[in-house]
């Protein structure tokens, strides 16, 4: 079970969602005065993103203690290893493909790593565009898996109990998470839209 958890926890990493804010591109402020009424909005606009995005941060640090401490409830920290587990054969079964994509991904760190040495930014690319491929199609069958009722109410159970544990630890817990997604929603609202 213990090679199952691992597996579990290591393809988790690969469905790993990226905190909305991270992929934001945060210029430096200007050094200089503002020219002009727009550029000072800019400015402005600018900082408060920074200010927001710090903020986002240092609130997902000090909830991702929380949630650690939460962990080390050993029956919680058990339920968790269920419900891995339980997603793990759930994807498997639901794509059998899975398992050799999750060994590719491991062979891939390997090959990046000798095209940043050899400076072919070519493979590197590749390498990029096949991962994100892997982690869509992964992301696709996980989210597919969560809405399955049995796993869905098994995470449910469990996110319950870890959230009730999360309080006891630490009371403001519900909300610095309500935070957490006001200061998304601004920062989102914030970024230019991209125009597919």
């Amino acid at each position: 079970m213990a090679g199952s958890i691992r597996r579990a926890a290591a393809l988790a990493a690969i469905v790993s969602i990226v905190p909305l804010a991270a992929g934001a591109q945060v210029r430096p402020m200007a050094t200089e005065a503002p020219r002009s009424r727009g550029v000072a909005a800019a400015d402005a606009a600018r900082e408060s993103v920074i200010n927001w995005y710090g903020e986002l941060q240092g609130i997902s640090s000090h909830l991702q203690r929380v949630h650690d401490r939460a962990l080390r409830d050993p029956a919680l920290a058990q339920a968790r290893d269920q419900l891995m587990v339980s997603v793990q054969r759930a994807m498997d079964a639901a794509d059998p493909e899975l398992p050799r994509l999750a060994a590719r991904v491991d062979r891939m760190a390997a090959e990046a790593d000798d095209a940043r040495r050899r400076g072919d930014s070519d493979r590197m690319s590749t390498l990029e565009r096949e991962l994100a491929q892997i982690r869509a199609r992964f992301m696709r069958v996980r989210a597919d898996v969560l809405r399955q009722p049995d796993i869905a109410r098994q995470a449910h159970a469990y996110e319950e109990r870890l959230r009730r544990r999360m309080i006891q630890i630490e009371p403001l817990t519900e909300d610095l998470l309500t935070r957490t997604g006001e200061l998304q929603r601004l920062i989102q609202s914030a970024l230019p839209q991209r125009q597919d």
